[in-house]
């Protein structure tokens, strides 16, 4: 701590090696504000002004009086010998300045020093902050490579079965009557497998519905809060692309909104959604900040066109059956009468005459 001289007040070096202190009242004095030309003459027990002051005088009546400036000024230095105006303050006003100087500049150092310090460890922060985000960037890159290059894959079977399926239909116009059942079969397993590639393309979708639907809505982030809703955490990352589907319909409540269609990044997350979906079935869109009243809302695994009309048709033959389970898992449509039973899986229309009957089922079968 920096020590300041009792004398002019101003502050000393560290190690006071250019100061004298008193042994009665223990403060620092620079040398020339006490009038000490050498340092190796102050005599011990050295004691200053103010306390020598302090000290009663004996009651000598021989001693002489003389004059106390005769006395004082007798044989001293010549920068002593000054008006009473020049005190030993304007003496050592130089020294004492260069002093507070270096004082100030050794402190400058240690706030500099503490500063640097301080900005290297925000900037191996950032570095590291920066590192993180760059990694976040390429994964985020490869996962859209990877999709890219499924969907691409996908699509090129999915044009090859169809050129399969043209080149069959026109093979049937050359072929007699006869032949016609066996075509028919073909036509129809060829139908089977476009619509079970199609429903792989969807593994990683899901469908929101009852969601009422607004202007300029942002549909990634009524996703997010969906899943929230449910018990399930996702962000922006993990949806692929989020989209309302469907035509436009003049009204916007439950009924008439469109579905919400989700891809999701990963498989295994859509699988959570759903599981999460299925044991919170009474969720609605309270606290959900959304417009009007709160209401149910569903996540289902989205169908092809194809596989959506069957299940829904399924289900109704179930209900006239009075068959208690019917859903789908990855796209297959299957059905339980009670608790304890198997279930059968659902492929086509002639699956649902054969299961259920003809006379359970409505006209459209």
């Amino acid at each position: 701590m920096a020590l300041k001289c009792a004398a002019c007040g101003k502050f000393m070096p560290k190690d006071s090696a250019e100061g004298a202190s008193c042994v009665g009242c223990h403060n620092l004095y620079h040398l020339a504000c006490v009038g000490i030309q050498d340092r190796n003459k102050i005599a011990t027990g050295w004691e200053c002004p103010e306390c020598k002051a302090k000290i009663p005088r004996k009651n000598n009546d021989d001693t002489p009086i003389k004059n106390v400036s005769e006395r004082d000024l007798t044989g001293a230095p010549a920068h002593l010998c000054m008006s009473p105006n020049d005190t030993a303050h304007d003496i050592t006003v130089d020294f004492s300045v260069a002093e507070e100087l270096k004082l100030f500049r050794e402190v400058f150092r240690e706030e500099l020093s503490s500063m640097r310090k301080e900005m290297q460890e925000v900037r191996r922060e950032l570095s590291k902050v920066s590192s993180s985000l760059l990694q976040c960037n390429k994964r985020i890159d490869d996962l859209e490579s990877s999709v890219i290059r499924v969907e691409k894959q996908f699509s090129k079977r999915i044009d090859d079965l169809q050129s399969r399926i043209v080149s069959v239909e026109s093979q049937t116009k050359e072929r007699s009557n006869t032949d016609s059942n066996s075509v028919e079969a073909t036509i129809a397993q060829l139908k089977a497998e476009l619509n079970e590639r199609d429903q792989e393309l969807l593994l990683n979708d899901v469908d929101i519905t009852g969601i009422p639907e607004e202007k300029a809505e942002n549909v990634t982030h009524i996703a997010i809060l969906v899943a929230a809703k449910i018990g399930v955490t996702i962000n922006e990352s993990d949806i692929v692309r989020a989209e309302r589907v469907g035509p436009v319909r003049g009204g916007r409540d439950e009924v008439t909104a469109r579905p919400i269609v989700v891809r999701l990044a990963r498989r295994a997350l859509r699988d959570v959604l759903l599981r999460a979906a299925r044991v919170r079935r009474e969720a609605t869109t309270a606290d959900m900040n959304l417009p009007g009243p709160a209401r149910r809302f569903y996540v289902n695994e989205r169908l092809t066109k194809n596989n959506r009309q069957l299940f829904n048709k399924a289900r109704a033959a179930a209900k006239n059956c009075k068959w208690k389970f019917t859903w789908t898992r990855d796209g297959r449509i299957y059905s339980r009468k009670s608790e304890g039973q198997s279930g059968v899986r659902i492929r086509s229309d002639q699956d649902i005459l054969r299961i259920f009957g003809t006379e359970n089922i409505g006209p459209n079968i």
